[in-house]
């Protein structure tokens, strides 16, 4: 895996694993799936900013792995679920937006980047809004998704 070019991009942090398979976000904007006994290359999965909103590549947050999920969130602000068997988008949802809160303070969706989704007790956690590098979307917002 020295040759990160062939993954599509820098491997900067925030991997997760099943029994068989590594998971990475990359800064190119993509996420990629590696064989964890030979190293390599199981998908490749790219992708665009969303409609209407200039190009924001990065995937290099923390993502998360459960049971044939992946979940990454993006620069573009765009939180994704993966099938960790092909790398196709099953899920995904926009959080570049406004948004109403359970304590009323304005809240706002940005990139998602350093601190990635978490899965706890059946719900999908998203922190929404990072400023951490010049192509990210300020923003201040935690996400909860339950069934």
């Amino acid at each position: 895996m020295n040759n990160t070019k062939e993954f599509g991009g820098k491997i900067v942090w925030g991997a997760a694993a099943d029994d068989r398979t590594a998971y990475f976000g990359l800064g190119e904007g993509a996420v990629a799936a590696v064989d964890i006994r030979t190293g390599e290359r199981k998908w490749l999965t790219p992708f665009t900013a969303a409609d209407g909103r200039p190009k924001r590549p990065g995937h290099e947050g923390p993502v998360t792995a459960i049971p044939g999920i992946v979940f990454t969130g993006g620069f573009d602000g765009v939180m994704r679920a993966l099938s960790a068997s092909d790398g196709k988008v099953v899920w995904q949802f926009d959080t570049l937006r406004d948004f109403e809160t359970v304590n009323g303070v304005p809240a706002k969706g940005g990139s998602i980047g350093a601190a990635g989704p978490v899965v706890a007790g059946g719900m999908l956690f998203v922190p929404s809004g990072y400023v951490g590098v010049s192509n990210s979307i300020p923003g201040n917002v935690l996400l909860v998704f339950a069934p």
